[in-house]
């Protein structure tokens, strides 16, 4: 996707992926670079609303949000499923789906799958053997029919020895697309969500209440879920980083998350 740009075109709005776009992957992956922390703070300081739009849940989302400055403006977490106003402590919206027969598929076709699950803002439950490189706040050991006994915001299903490819196969697979709509990270990570929920969908219902126009968004992003807000959004900024498929569905490539490309965009509209 390769829009043109009107050359008097300023975002109204700007949404942020965080792990691979404001900060690095891993452990340390909660605080931002100077460079990011600064130029976001620009944005902010010329009245801009700032948007987190990620796949972290609740807790991860607000410790970044809180340290980049973000302030008074829902977060879209979950990719989508939960937004989440931080000011007021509570979940504004939230769409959960029936994990059982995502995990009964799953599990019968990756032997060594691992399983959580994200019941709410503060935790997740998770089978044996699970492993999560983020502090999510409150976990609970429990076995995959406990885990699956209700709806949720999220399954999580992490195949130990895998990659990405293989596990994305079995998903598309046996993931029946009117039930479910999935995401995978950069590892073999899948999320498996409601259908039709989204960053977009997510990002939308913030714009609204903003009365913001998504033609005035700037998306940027770095992974395979951000493609559907890059299609939604008015201008996409895809890191350098990304998979092919992403900076394919992106206006414009930036530098590598390394190489602090967040700033570099948004340096071009908030110098």
């Amino acid at each position: 996707m390769r829009r043109r740009l009107d050359p008097g075109w300023r975002p109204k709005l700007v949404a942020l992926d965080l792990d691979g776009t404001v900060v690095p992957y891993g452990p340390a992956g909660t605080r931002p670079s100077l460079a990011v922390a600064a130029a976001v703070g620009r944005v902010i300081d010329a009245g801009v609303p700032v948007v987190v739009a990620t796949g972290r849940a609740v807790p991860d989302a607000v410790d970044t949000a809180v340290a980049l400055g973000i302030r008074g403006v829902e977060l879209v977490c979950t990719n989508g499923a939960v937004v989440y106003d931080a000011t007021e402590a509570r979940i504004t919206h939230r769409v959960t789906v029936d994990i059982a027969p995502a995990a009964a598929a799953l599990a019968a076709r990756i032997p060594e799958a691992v399983f959580a699950a994200e019941r709410d803002p503060h935790g997740f439950v998770t089978t044996d053997g699970f492993h999560r490189e983020f502090t999510v706040g409150r976990e609970e050991v429990v076995d995959l029919a406990t885990l699956v006994s209700e709806p949720v915001v999220r399954l999580v299903c992490v195949a130990p020895g895998w990659d990405a490819v293989a596990m994305g196969a079995v998903a598309a697979e046996v993931l029946d697309p009117a039930q479910y709509s999935w995401d995978l990270g950069y590892s073999a990570w899948l999320d498996v969500q409601a259908p039709g929920v989204s960053k977009a969908t997510g990002t939308a219902m913030v714009c609204e209440d903003l009365g913001v126009d998504p033609a005035d968004v700037l998306a940027i992003g770095d992974g395979t879920n951000d493609i559907e807000l890059f299609k939604w959004a008015g201008w996409a900024v895809a890191m350098g980083q990304a998979l092919e498929v992403v900076q394919d569905a992106a206006d414009e490539v930036t530098d590598p998350v390394e190489l602090d490309g967040c700033a570099t965009a948004l340096g071009r509209w908030f110098p």
